[in-house]
């Protein structure tokens, strides 16, 4: 079973569209030397100017290590099972995989942004209407921002007259993605109980990412447009569209209903 999810994220030092590369320092520092915390602490102020918290610097150290790319044995540092594989593979397609697969809500989000640019308000919206166990407050949009700006880190968003969008790497990546985590385990809280596996069906339906179903049902009001069913427990996703032939559309949340 995979380990819980983050609802957490922090922020890496050096600038909202260079989380990626503070990480790749980190982990390139890490493998080489093995240091120490005292010797980790003391890379960091040395590596950014304005940084000296050794309490900052550890909630960003801890952050990494509740992810799995690191990880602390005798007293020092080394790389954990997620950072070895982000750094043997190299690409920035498995760091998107590996942060939407342990941050509740990126890839929700991601989602929802196929579907049209949004403004840091509206991210936040969007993130506690699927996600409401993340628990901010709704006027809040700084958790919102750290999001946009690990997924911008990573080209998959880019900002553009104040809002957030999908660049073509990020479009590319949710147009397979809702197809790949199809039958994961993640299902949504929920106040009433019910979710997508407590009841039965006898219509056969293409499984797609339960996030994904979540985003839709969310950008519904959690009632269907057609039957006005607003039971969470008895709603589903449809694609109007032939998943074969427009595969184009797979992830595009206009063209799911029901």
């Amino acid at each position: 079973m995979s380990p819980d999810r983050l609802r957490s994220i922090v922020p890496m030092f050096g600038g909202g569209a260079r989380y990626v590369d503070t990480l790749d320092r980190i982990l390139e520092y890490v493998d080489a030397h093995r240091p120490s915390t005292d010797d980790l602490i003391g890379w960091h102020r040395g590596a950014f100017a304005t940084v000296s918290s050794r309490d900052s610097i550890m909630r960003r150290v801890r952050y990494l290590q509740h992810v799995g790319f690191l990880r602390q044995t005798n007293e020092h540092w080394m790389l954990g099972d997620v950072g070895r594989e982000y750094v043997e593979e190299g690409d920035v397609g498995t760091l998107i995989r590996i942060m939407c697969g342990r941050n509740v809500g990126l890839r929700s989000l991601l989602y929802a942004l196929a579907a049209g640019s949004m403004t840091l308000a509206e991210v936040s919206e969007q993130q506690l209407d699927t996600h409401p166990e993340l628990g901010w407050s709704r006027e809040e949009t700084d958790m919102a921002k750290q999001r946009v700006n690990w997924l911008r880190s990573m080209g998959v968003v880019e900002k553009q007259n104040g809002e957030f969008g999908l660049t073509d790497a990020g479009r590319e990546f949710v147009e397979a993605a809702v197809e790949e985590w199809a039958g994961s385990e993640w299902t949504p809280d929920s106040a009433d109980g019910v979710n997508t596996g407590t009841y039965e069906t006898t219509v056969h339906a293409r499984v797609v990412d339960p996030e994904f179903r979540a985003t839709v049902i969310s950008r519904h009001d959690r009632t269907c447009p057609i039957s006005g069913v607003d039971h969470p427990g008895l709603l589903d996703v449809a694609h109007v569209l032939s998943w074969s032939e427009y595969p184009g559309h797979r992830a595009d949340l206009r063209t799911y209903c029901r």
